[in-house]
């Protein structure tokens, strides 16, 4: 009996040290699509998301990038002027969990994610005014979803 009490003990302490590793936030919002979506953001590194509109990711305080929610017509119409635009370049173009993406940088100063939720009527703005490496790391730290 004493064995037994003993293990549980660790496998609780275990339990307990694994929830602190895996650290989230998020909101759900009901979109003027008629859509819910939940935005979750991994905040393991001090990373923050905001329940405003438009979200914002930030990290120390500081902005890093900001997201509006847009009509699925209004995504074909950024994803179209993003391959047309000569001050738009295609960074990526690919799709992941429940989303489909296109990510490109507008004259150089500005870096841009359009997102399509898959099953919805929603799509998704993701802007960020300052380098690609940063885009990158804040679009790597989110997921979208659907709520039913």
């Amino acid at each position: 009996m004493k064995k037994v009490f003993i293990s549980l003990a660790i496998v609780g302490v275990m339990l307990l040290a694994l929830t602190g590793c895996t650290k989230s936030k998020s909101f759900t919002f009901s979109v003027e699509t008629g859509d819910k979506i939940e935005v979750k953001l991994n905040t393991t590194d001090g990373y923050d998301l905001s329940s405003d509109l438009p979200f914002t990711i930030s990290k120390d305080g500081n902005t890093l990038s900001q997201g509006i929610f847009i009509t699925i017509s209004s995504y074909n119409e950024y994803v179209n002027a993003a391959k047309t635009d000569s001050l738009a370049n295609v960074i990526d173009e690919s799709s992941k969990d429940n989303i489909e993406y296109v990510f490109y940088s507008y004259n150089n100063s500005e870096y841009n994610y359009v997102i399509k939720v898959k099953n919805s009527n929603t799509g998704i703005l993701l802007g960020n005014p300052n380098s690609q490496e940063e885009a990158e790391k804040c679009f790597e730290l989110l997921t979208f979803t659907l709520e039913k």
